[in-house]
Parts: C-alpha cells; structure tokens; sequence
C-alpha cells in the first residue's frame, strides 16, 4: 500500500515537474509580451521593467536539473526555448559584427554619456570620452559641472552647455534649441532635451541629446520601509503606486515630445542619451522604435550600461539614427567614470547633398 502510495506520488512529481518545464518558457514569453505592450502604461509592469532581468532565470537551472534526473531528455527542449527567451528578448543580448565602411563615405565617431554631474570628476570624464577621438561628444546630467573645466578640456572642439547637456563636435555647430516647458499635472516641466544642429561635410544633422526623467526617485518612494512591508502594508498600491504612474507618464510625454520633434526635422536625424527607456519599453517602441539602435545593430553582447558603480543589468543610454545613415561599430566603454557606462558608436552619414 505505502509503495503504491509512493509511486502515485512520485509520478505526480514528476508530472508537475513536466507542466512546470513547459509553463515557464510560457510565462516568460507572457512576461515579453506584457514588458512590449504594456510596460509604461501601467505601474506594476513599470517596476518590473527596471528590475534585473537575471531573477527571470532562477528557475532554470533547477527545472532543467531535474528534467535530466528524471531521464525526460525530450522534455529539455522547454528549458531550450525558455534560455533564448531569457537571453534575448528578455536580458537583451545581441551577437552583431562591425560593418566596413563605403569606400568614400564620411564617417561619424558618436559618444555618449550621462555624467552624472561629474562625481567621479570631470578629468576622467574629459579624458575617457577623448580615448576614442570622437567627432561628436554627447553628455547629460551636468547641470551642476563647470562648464570651463569641459570647455578647456575639450578645447579643439566646438562646445556648448545648455542646462544639463552638453556637446563637443569637431563639425561646427549652427543652431542649438532647448524646447519650452510642457504644462503637465498642474505645472510647467521640461522636455529634458536640447537639439544640436550640425555642419558635418555631407550636410546638416540634426542630433538630439536627451535624458527623460528617471524612475529613480519614484522607486525610492515605492521602496519605501522596503518592498515586503510595503506590500504587507498594503501602503505599495496607493500613494507610492500613483508616484510612479506620475513618474512613468512624465517620462513617456517627454519621450514623445522630442520624438514629434524630430519627426519634423527635414535633416538626418540622431538621437543620443540616457534614455531611461530599458529593454522591451513600451515607450521605447512606440515612440523611437523606427530608429535604428546602433547597439541592436553592430553590439555584441548585452550592453548594459546602468548602474555603473555595481554591476550594471540595464541597457539605457543608447544611440539612434533615422534614415540614410548606417552604424558600422558600437560598443559600452567599460571604464568607470560615472554612474553610467558611456556608449560608443561609428556611424555612416548620409551620401552627400547640397546644404539648404
């Protein structure tokens, strides 16, 4: 009778070890999909976004250990599907190769970093961003850096510091525009961008530099006495629930102003900065999702580049490109200079044409 007992059991087990394997490959793919098609639009799945997506993967290991204790060899193609969801949509890797370069084509070398007002110093800053002899330097959040320690640092190039932003260019730069604030909630806010036009050889450039607002703050105040007290409290759904919808839908008007914005430019266009936008934003597709993503196309790896001071687990900063040009290289400089991993791309401008 026991052993009749124990051999119930024990294929009860294994068939639930079996829905298992098949249910997570589901639930991670459900997860995607909720991360693309909800994401901003709803606080729960806004949190989500900015957790480390490596906590998706605990399961698979022990699935996948006791799949092959129990001999259901067939059964591993579960765990198979399940790791490429993991590792692609969900963690975000990319295995691209550098292009060549047109025989003849101008040549853009594109870096961009939040500098996190230059706490680590802006010295290392100047001299990590010029490892590379860029032709284009982009920075945020340097609202508070001296602006003559960058000028004097970045002396050979043409420089300009509106706010928190910041550009060095070797091309000469034409126009700068700061948008005005935007009535959102009852006051005024900014659009958290400056646009940069610039005389590269093939013509004038429209470049972005951008930084929508972060999560940060609103994810202190859900935290709050720490995330289990605040869910047995019942205090997460309201008010600290509303703080991050607040949050999430600031960043998204942000996001969709200055994608308007450059939508109506009549020259090429590149958009550049700490995003705030993670892998499978909602936001990120609906509104710069026709951009080219320099790290998508030519990165290998996951490219993360926040939070830089730990290890970082969520790709951010990003450099985007409309038609007509082509990126050929890019990569996350490893080098802690910031809070943020600066972003390193080569991009190919459009053929030549007359200059309006």
């Amino acid at each position: 009778m026991t052993e009749r007992v124990a051999g119930r059991l024990g294929r009860l087990f294994w068939w639930a070890v079996r829905a298992l394997a098949v249910g997570y490959p589901v639930a991670l793919l459900l997860v995607v999909a909720a991360f693309r098609l909800v994401g901003e639009q709803w606080w729960g799945t806004t949190v989500a976004l900015y957790l480390p997506r490596v906590g998706f993967a605990v399961p698979w290991p022990v699935l996948t250990l006791a799949l092959l204790f129990g001999r259901a060899y067939r059964w591993l193609i579960t765990q198979v599907i399940a790791a490429l969801v993991l590792l692609f949509p969900l963690m975000g890797l990319h295995l691209s190769r550098h292009a060549a370069p047109t025989v003849g084509a101008d040549v853009l070398r594109v870096v961009s970093l939040n500098i996190d007002e230059g706490r680590f110093g802006l010295a290392n800053v100047i001299r990590h961003v010029r490892s590379v002899n860029p032709d284009l330097i982009l920075m945020q959040e340097g609202v508070h850096a001296d602006e003559e320690t960058l000028r004097a640092g970045l002396s050979d190039y043409a420089f300009r510091k509106t706010d928190q932003f910041a550009v060095a260019s070797r091309y000469p730069i034409v126009d700068v525009f700061m948008p005005p604030g935007v009535s959102f909630e009852g006051d005024v806010r900014s659009m958290r961008y400056v646009r940069y036009r610039i005389q590269a050889r093939s013509g004038l450039i429209d470049v972005y530099d951008v930084h929508p607002i972060s999560p940060r703050v609103a994810l202190d105040e859900l935290r709050g006495a720490g995330l289990r007290r605040e869910i047995l409290s019942g205090r997460i759904w309201n008010p600290a629930s509303a703080e991050m919808r607040f949050n999430a839908q600031l960043r998204v008007l942000q996001v969709k102003t200055v994608a308007e914005e450059a939508r109506r430019s009549t020259n090429p266009v590149i958009i550049a900065g700490d995003t705030n936008l993670p892998q499978l934003s909602w936001a990120f597709a609906q509104w710069l999702g026709d951009y080219q993503d320099a790290f998508a196309q030519r990165g290998s790896g996951f490219g993360y580049t926040f939070p830089a001071i730990r290890s970082p687990w969520m790709r951010i900063d990003r450099i985007l490109a409309g038609p007509g040009f082509r990126f050929l290289t890019c990569a996350v400089m490893d080098e802690h200079v910031s809070d943020h991993r600066a972003v390193m791309a080569d991009v190919e401008l459009p053929s030549r044409r007359p200059v309006p």
